[in-house]
């Protein structure tokens, strides 16, 4: 996967530590939002953990 200019502002935002609490990532449709997310923190943290509000109908009734 190549390198994404994203990232750089994800290492700021953790950075920052306790003055933002969330990260928000908004943007157009399959432009790599998601891939970019799990790609930063996969290589940042020991566990990740990934739901997906639309495929899985166990998260859906939450």
């Amino acid at each position: 996967m190549f390198k994404r200019k994203i990232l750089k502002e994800f290492e700021n935002w953790k950075i920052s530590g306790g003055k933002k609490k969330a990260l928000v990532v908004k943007g157009m449709r399959q432009i790599g939002k998601t891939s970019s997310v799990l790609e930063f923190a996969r290589s940042n943290y020991e566990n990740v953990v990934y739901i997906n509000f639309k495929e899985n109908e166990n998260a859906k009734k939450v």
